[in-house]
């Protein structure tokens, strides 16, 4: 096992630092109210600091979508069908579904800057976030296009149904940060596969 430097230790905390710092300012002020001057302030760092790591707010605000969807990535994953130790195919998406609401509905700052920075009238920064979230619609995509070769799903139109679960997955987010129900989200996940993969009708 490769022993990680101090210093790089040091600087990579210190850039989580900046990074979470950046992030609630971003959920507090939106991108358009948020300035370098509130993320040093709240990172508590001299402003040289802040330029050893990022070059601008653009590129602080970059780093953060960047981490999220590596985050993201990371819990979305190919159902084991072929291994006769694995859970059944609905359990193991369950799990990839709780664990996924959970990293961002736990993350509050994170979830807010998702929800709201869609509004900013910065062109630059609503361009990123539509990026952003057109990467999670393939992430669905290509995972119900999985979904349908090894038989789980009936045929849909991965497109369609993607566009349509990521709306779905963000009401759900905004009404968990808001607190608008008690659920919790094992319930909030159940509800949203019951309705995602079964529908409404009886």
């Amino acid at each position: 096992m490769v022993a990680i430097d101090p210093q790089d230790r040091a600087k990579q905390e210190r850039r989580r630092q900046i990074l979470a710092a950046a992030k609630a300012v971003f959920a507090d002020a939106g991108y358009h109210g948020a300035s370098i001057h509130a993320i040093i302030e709240r990172a508590q760092i001299a402003r040289g600091t802040f330029y050893l790591y990022f070059a601008s707010k653009a590129a602080v605000f970059d780093s953060i979508l960047d981490q999220a969807l590596a985050d993201l990535r990371a819990r979305i994953h190919r159902i084991e069908v072929d291994d006769p130790a694995a859970p059944p195919p609905q359990v193991q998406l369950r799990a990839q579904v709780i664990e996924t609401l959970a990293y961002i509905v736990q993350d509050r700052p994170l979830a807010t800057l998702l929800l709201s920075a869609g509004n900013t009238p910065d062109v630059e920064a609503a361009e990123r976030i539509d990026q952003f979230y057109g990467e999670i619609r393939d992430l669905l995509r290509r995972a119900l296009q999985g979904g349908l070769e090894i038989g789980l799903l009936r045929k849909v139109h991965p497109e369609l149904v993607s566009a349509a679960m990521l709306g779905m997955i963000r009401g759900v987010i905004e009404q968990l940060v808001r607190k608008e129900n008690a659920l919790t989200i094992e319930e909030v996940v159940d509800e949203l596969l019951m309705v995602a993969l079964r529908g409404v009708l009886k």
